[in-house]
């Protein structure tokens, strides 16, 4: 379970992920980031924030707890960083130096212990947003893939160089999937079972009759895709874009 809480002042532009599993720290997060004007979305374990950010996007920030049930911080990041490029900041009662040195080298800008200080951690998140460029926002359930190319799972529609494409559910969820398995290799069988369930499987030619249409929606040269490229024998992957 994910909450995702929004101000009206001019900061909420910028969003904050914070992952903990006491609700107290969650809870005293929201209340002081909020009141600076930030929009906060708050998760308990790695799957509810990774599921958060499939769904509305990567955030500006994420702090997050080290020892968390499930996956721990250090996964969270590995896996947030799928995503895309988003400064961490661990916020963690661990306080050996092993661990600071293997969150700060591998994932985070930052590392705070608790207990901590609300002055101080708001500080540090306003340092590192200060040099980090915000995000294009986006309308509810809406990613930005590119600056050409938009998805909104929500209602279903796809924004290609400003052009608006109607997607079937079929195929808004064949991208919903690739989309959470961004940069790997989403198996043909995986992506038929995930979209269709089960119960009732499709053929792999249907599935790619489904890519192929697909692909004439949101793909400037569906005969050259760039955002679903066929990996022969194997599935399907929608690589990160870098221009």
């Amino acid at each position: 379970m994910y909450t995702d809480v929004v101000t009206d002042t001019q900061s909420a532009t910028r969003r904050i992920l914070v992952v903990d599993d006491q609700s107290i720290i969650r809870s005293l997060l929201e209340e002081v980031l909020a009141q600076k004007g930030y929009t906060v979305i708050t998760a308990s374990n790695g799957k509810d924030a990774l599921e958060a950010v499939r769904q509305g996007g990567l955030p500006d920030l994420a702090v997050l707890d080290i020892m968390l049930p499930g996956m721990d911080g250090f996964a969270v990041a590995n896996q947030l960083e799928n995503f895309g490029d988003i400064p961490i900041i661990f916020l963690s009662a661990l306080t050996d130096l092993s661990t600071k040195v293997e969150g700060l080298s591998k994932y985070a800008e930052d590392y705070v212990t608790k207990p901590f200080s609300n002055t101080e951690l708001v500080a540090r998140i306003q340092r590192i947003l200060a040099r980090t460029p915000a995000r294009a926002s986006s309308a509810p359930g809406e990613v930005v893939i590119d600056d050409n190319l938009r998805i909104n799972f929500e209602i279903r529609f796809a924004v290609l160089n400003g052009d608006k494409v109607r997607l079937t559910p079929i195929e808004s969820e064949l991208l919903r999937v690739l989309y959470s398995y961004r940069g790997q290799v989403v198996l043909f069988e995986t992506l038929i079972e995930e979209v269709w369930g089960a119960d009732s499987q499709p053929s792999l030619k249907s599935l790619q009759i489904h890519i192929s249409r697909l692909r004439t929606k949101i793909e400037p040269s569906p005969d050259i895709p760039r955002y679903i490229v066929t990996v022969h024998d194997q599935g399907y992957v929608m690589p990160y874009q870098t221009g």
